[in-house]
């Protein structure tokens, strides 16, 4: 009978608990689209009276300077030029004006708008800086206001772009074709999706906060997998983050190993930095990003294109590309549109990330808090939602770290096979794309004896570490030490390896200095701060700085729950204080090498992301014991997940939803 009334009450309590999740789901649902109603409700009421909505302003009723008149569009004569355009004081969601060019259209676009009092001003003046992607040809300007005029300004030297100066800029025609003020009430889907995840994670966190306190690397998992594809899908399928035409390209070739594909020349440009990819001109409305996906999904043939395309694989890097280049294959199986294949390529590698960094938050004995944290900062997760072998470098090495400090502290169990295997490839699969990272893992020689199963075993394991510590080290230091290159990054201005080599030999103290001087300038943003955390590609720094450092600085203050009773002493915090500080000296002296002009007093190349790897250990070498958090776990996990869920969704409204999908 007791048997039978604890079955009862585990099927009452499944079903309270399904009823609560189905309510719940409902009432996020139900609250989302009530929002999305409201932010149309400015349209909704303009459409509402007499001569509102929608109009068009023909040519014949502007002004202009700079421009002449043919065949009923505006040509620029070259110099410079503004055009005035009457909007008679009605109410414009966005202004649209058509154009033919061939090149890159940067314009400055300013809108008298009423302000709040309904009075026209000249410091409420909206000024947008208006650049626009090559293979679009119609630029659309986000209002929201009444509005009495718009003026275009458009000069020479802003459409010339030195980073392409290969390009005769001045020799394409430009015209001006046509203006509209539009105003349609519409749903938003990215705006929409916003609001369900920011209303199902609160909602997550507060009625479900038990279970997924308790669950830490589910709470991640279910956060980042959300906001992460809403992250991902919203970029543009442009180049946005470093390098993505070259990650893009060796992901495309992964995907059709060994086999030339047939593709069109738009396929091919996405394959290189240049004026189709330029990352500073991208669509910054849902309209634009629709107009370029037309085109991609138009011109992108990606089977029976024309051109035999292949590239030379680097088989140094390649396993950081295995989830772009499943899910790429899985698209073009599926003959999706190119637009599609492109941003479904950018989900395997997020897919992978999120994965592999909940198994390492769920094996880890200590820091679950800390690592969730960095996991879901803006700029890990930007990375993870793009294509880049930086997520995967970062996930699998913290699945090692999580492997060994389990080994470390956990007195319960002895260290098996299955447990060191583990360990060493999960390193070796994300270390072997970035080797300056190996000291790393001899980490693992802090494992007590009494953890290993046999003196055999221990003395077998702990030199399998430092053989492939030091095998990874020769990969990269090794050839730059014997046979360094007379060039270095063709990316960098006047590299080599050669020259740099001898004045770090020759002058071994002048070195140490510098050496030193860059890494303390950068320390504070590198290892808590914007560079390391909230560097969103090439758009730039994250809107709230002073929230990540907050956040950071409480993370590692009070982040040190272990989940086995033991946490880091002062010596193992010392040993891998040496080796984190190690492996930043490689990373600045490779890239000294390789990326900065011989005899520079300066270090170029290095950037905050390259620190992403180490932040966990260094982390956890910050963390104070003296510091007593007075919460259960599983509040305190909770609280940690919402402040980096927050702090995402609000770096992804700024910088992302605004910046392109509104």
């Amino acid at each position: 009978r007791q048997v039978w009334t604890l079955k009862e009450n585990v099927q009452k309590e499944i079903i309270k608990n399904q009823k609560k999740l189905a309510l719940t789901v409902l009432a996020v649902l139900i609250a989302g689209i009530f929002l999305e109603i409201f932010c149309n409700l400015p349209l909704i009421r303009a459409n509402s009276g007499n001569n509102q909505g929608s109009f068009s302003v023909d040519i014949s009723q502007t002004t202009y300077e700079g421009f002449h008149e043919d065949g009923g569009k505006l040509v620029f004569d070259g110099n410079g030029g503004k055009i005035r355009v009457p909007l008679s004081g009605r109410y414009v969601d966005k202004l649209c004006y058509s154009y033919e060019y061939e090149g890159l259209l940067n314009a400055t676009v300013k809108v008298g708008v009423y302000n709040e009092y309904g009075e026209l001003r000249e410091r409420d003046i909206l000024t947008v800086e208006d650049r626009n992607s090559k293979n679009i040809k119609t630029s659309w300007i986000p209002v929201g206001k009444r509005a009495e005029y718009a003026e275009i300004y458009i000069f020479r030297d802003a459409l010339d772009e030195p980073g392409l100066s290969y390009i005769d800029f001045s020799g394409f025609p430009l015209k001006i074709s046509g203006f509209e003020a539009v105003t349609i009430p519409a749903v938003n889907w990215y705006r929409l999706c916003f609001f369900w995840c920011a209303l199902g994670i609160a909602a997550m966190l507060i009625f479900f906060r038990e279970y997924f306190g308790k669950r830490i690397e589910v709470g991640f998992l279910v956060i980042s997998v959300t906001i992460g594809t809403l992250f991902s899908l919203s970029l543009p399928a442009n180049k946005v983050s470093w390098d993505e035409e070259v990650h893009f390209s060796q992901s495309f070739w992964l995907s059709n190993y060994r086999t030339p594909v047939s593709v069109s020349p738009a396929v091919t440009q996405e394959f290189i930095a240049g004026i189709d990819t330029w990352p500073y001109n991208q669509p910054g409305t849902v309209e634009e990003q629709r107009e370029l996906d037309n085109y991609l999904d138009t011109a992108g043939d990606y089977r029976n294109g024309g051109i035999t395309w292949s590239a030379d694989l680097n088989k140094t890097i390649f396993t950081g590309y295995a989830g772009e280049a499943l899910f790429l294959k899985a698209g073009q199986m599926f003959r999706l549109p190119f637009s599609l294949v492109y941003k479904l390529g950018r989900l395997g590698n997020l897919y992978i990330y999120c994965i592999i960094l909940c198994l390492a938050i769920r094996k880890t004995p200590v820091g679950k808090g800390i690592m969730a944290f960095l996991g879901l900062m803006p700029e890990p997760m930007m990375l993870a939602g793009v294509y880049s072998y930086d997520p995967t470098v970062t996930a699998f090495m913290y699945l090692s770290f999580a492997c060994i400090l389990r080994a470390i502290l956990d007195t319960e169990k002895k260290i098996t096979w299955t447990d060191y295997a583990v360990m060493m490839l999960a390193f070796f699969w994300g270390c072997r794309i970035k080797a300056v990272y190996a000291p790393l893992l001899l980490v693992g020689l802090l494992i007590p004896a009494d953890h290993f199963r046999s003196r055999k075993e221990r003395l077998i394991m702990k030199g399998g570490m430092i053989a492939l510590c030091l095998g990874l080290m020769a990969s990269f230091a090794l050839p730059a030490i014997f046979s360094p290159s007379e060039t270095g990054d063709l990316r960098g201005e006047n590299t080599s390896e050669a020259g740099q080599m001898s004045y770090i030999l020759g002058h071994p103290v002048a070195y140490a200095k510098i050496l030193l001087q860059n890494i303390f300038n950068t320390l504070p943003s590198y290892v808590m701060g914007e560079k390391s955390l909230g560097l969103l590609g090439h758009q730039g720094e994250a809107a709230f700085p002073w929230l990540i450092y907050a956040g950071s600085a409480a993370v590692i203050l009070t982040g040190g729950q272990s989940s086995c009773g033991k946490r880091l002493d002062w010596k193992q915090k010392l040993w891998i204080f040496v080796l984190a500080s190690a492996a930043v000296v490689l990373v600045w002296t490779s890239m000294y090498l390789v990326f900065t002009t011989p005899g520079n007093t300066y270090i170029d190349g290095v950037q905050g992301r390259y620190y992403i790897p180490l932040l966990f250990l260094v982390w956890l070498v910050f963390n104070p014991k003296w510091i007593t958090v007075h919460l259960k776990n599983q509040d305190y996990y909770a609280v940690v997940l919402a402040l980096a869920g927050g702090i995402l969704l609000s770096e992804y409204y700024v910088n992302v939803l605004q910046k392109f999908c509104l």
